[in-house]
């Protein structure tokens, strides 16, 4: 590969270590008033981040048969602290972080591996594969949540004695509880659809440049790139500029 892919693939892979480093601060950052929950939420976190590090590396080897997917290391790593986010604040057991961590590398994995490819061959553009990172991890996370609330009555707000809210104060009972993480679920996938919807409609009005579906991740056109030996499309990059040029010019006019 070029230089440049070589940087750009080496900074985000830094961006990942440093994202990984920090995210029991995003699942923490809101619990500021009480340190035993915030040291319960980081521990959860690095244990969950840390078992999804360990299969996202496992998984990748298996599909691509002994190698491994720079794309796959790169998000599927920190998929453990998408999927702990809901249940962090909750007083499970290690190996339950570990299990649901472990689960959530596995599940991003193989959406970069299998469905990820697949939603492209059908015209679906993610090109930062959010779908794999935060779509189904963080939905399998809420679905963790809503059954761990099944499973311990005392459990379902914020666990025990080191809360806002105890437990004694809720008129919930855990089926209740459930019902409201179940339509927590309902009420964010159709504020994401409806909201998707819309802004897809807005980057198809004539008023904004068109991009070829093959030019949409190419810098050259936005960006000043160092690296002027490099170009992918070879000698479409004026036909591209001129597209883009004349797209403008219709707009003003």
């Amino acid at each position: 590969s070029s230089g440049y892919q070589r940087r750009v693939r080496g900074g985000a892979m830094i961006g990942t270590i440093v994202l990984w480093l920090f995210w029991p601060s995003f699942n923490a950052a809101l619990l500021y008033n009480d340190v035993t929950i915030q040291g319960r939420v980081i521990g959860n976190t690095y244990l969950a981040i840390s078992a999804s590090c360990v299969t996202a590396f496992a998984t990748t080897t298996l599909i691509h048969r002994g190698k491994m997917e720079m794309i796959e290391i790169q998000n599927a790593t920190l998929a453990g602290g998408v999927i702990i986010g809901t249940i962090c604040t909750f007083l499970i057991d290690p190996w339950v972080a570990v299990l649901i961590g472990g689960i959530g590398g596995v599940i991003s994995t193989m959406g970069y591996g299998y469905l990820h490819p697949f939603f492209e061959s059908l015209g679906f553009t993610d090109s930062a594969g959010v779908q794999m990172l935060h779509g189904i991890p963080g939905l399998l996370g809420a679905l963790f949540a809503a059954l761990a609330t099944l499973a311990d009555n005392t459990n379902y707000m914020y666990s025990y004695h080191t809360q806002w809210h105890t437990s004694e104060e809720c008129d919930r009972n855990r089926g209740q509880q459930f019902g409201y993480h179940l339509a927590a679920i309902m009420i964010s996938l159709a504020i994401s659809m409806i909201t998707g919807l819309i802004t897809g409609l807005l980057i198809k009005m004539p008023c904004v440049p068109y991009v070829e579906r093959e030019d949409m991740l190419i810098d050259h056109d936005f960006w000043h790139i160092h690296d002027k030996h490099h170009d992918p499309r070879g000698g479409k990059r004026k036909e591209r500029s001129v597209v883009v040029e004349n797209n403008s010019a219709e707009t003003k006019a």
